[in-house]
């Protein structure tokens, strides 16, 4: 029942590429970014732009890369975002927030603005990820503007400096000449990052680890004084993933054969006191139906 679902909701996604909401639900015309019509809604500025009439700060690293300064919060027509993580048609979730140890979807234009949505990997290409194309995503476009991208692994790796390794790398990777790395985590430390105006936002992600299993707000570990020593993270989650579009590998049950998941990698957060007490930016997987942050990567001239 839930691969037929998904084969519905294909449907929809190719059929909604021409238009998008902004995020109090108007419609606004578009397309999914993967031919090369010229964006009218898209204008930039220096030190922004504006998509569909929200307005985003980016940020100029040091190497010359061109980010944005925070999540993506567009959405393309078709998808209605939802506040219920086992939702698994909606492909599109609102943020969330810890209350009490328990997440609480976060709705208000305030909240959306400040953490973005969470996209699966569906959402962002706008077609079914199988065992036939999940590589065929590399370095695409998806829902962000004209003359930007989904990041690759490789710009996450030169970025931050660590990853865990692809399929036919015999060790995990360590980039010494990563405009971020910090030898004392083996990755990018966040506040370095911050620092440059790269604004990491902690705001967890849609965790749903096979297709079978339903999906939750992931909310252990929660940043506190256990595992960090910067007071300003406490209270958000400790797993935050941003999206990038290169795949990792499908995975089959041991026993059925079936395909549980299909992963890809992203931009991780990680906290540990011992190890990471200011939190820790690496590549590491995440499956194509987790809802995870994006930012777009200006493409290089």
């Amino acid at each position: 029942m839930k691969r037929l679902f998904y084969f519905a909701a294909t449907a929809i996604v190719l059929a909604a590429c021409s238009k998008a909401e902004d995020g109090n639900g108007n419609t606004n015309g578009s397309n999914n970014g993967n031919n090369n019509e010229v964006n009218k809604d898209f204008i930039e500025n220096e030190g922004s732009f504006t998509y569909f009439g929200d307005t985003y700060k980016t940020v100029k690293l040091e190497d010359g890369t061109v980010w944005m300064a925070e999540p993506l919060r567009y959405i393309p027509e078709g998808f209605k975002p939802s506040s219920d993580p086992e939702d698994d048609a909606a492909h599109i979730w609102y943020p969330y927030i810890i209350k009490d140890g328990t997440a609480v979807a976060a709705t208000s234009e305030e909240d959306t603005k400040k953490y973005g949505y969470l996209y699966d990997i569906q959402a962002v290409f706008g077609k079914e990820v199988t065992v036939d194309n999940f590589k065929s995503f590399e370095g695409l476009r998806g829902i962000c503007p004209e003359g930007w991208h989904i990041p690759t692994r490789a710009e996450f790796i030169a970025f931050c400096g660590s990853s865990t390794k692809a399929v036919g790398e015999s060790s995990n990777i360590s980039d010494k000449n990563a405009l971020f790395y910090d030898e004392n985590y083996d990755g990018a430390k966040i506040g370095t990052l911050n620092e440059a105006g790269w604004n990491m936002v902690l705001g967890g992600y849609r965790q749903q680890n096979s297709f079978t299993t339903k999906g939750i707000y992931s909310v252990k570990p929660v940043i506190s004084d256990a595992n960090c020593t910067v007071s300003g993270y406490y209270g958000n989650p400790a797993l935050t993933y941003i999206m990038s579009s290169t795949g990792y590998n499908p995975h089959y049950d041991s026993k059925t054969e079936e395909l549980t998941k299909i992963q890809f990698f992203s931009l991780m957060t990680t906290f540990t006191k011992a190890k990471y007490p200011e939190g820790r930016l690496s590549a590491a997987y995440c499956t194509s139906s987790s809802g995870q942050q994006v930012r777009c990567v200006k493409d290089k001239k």
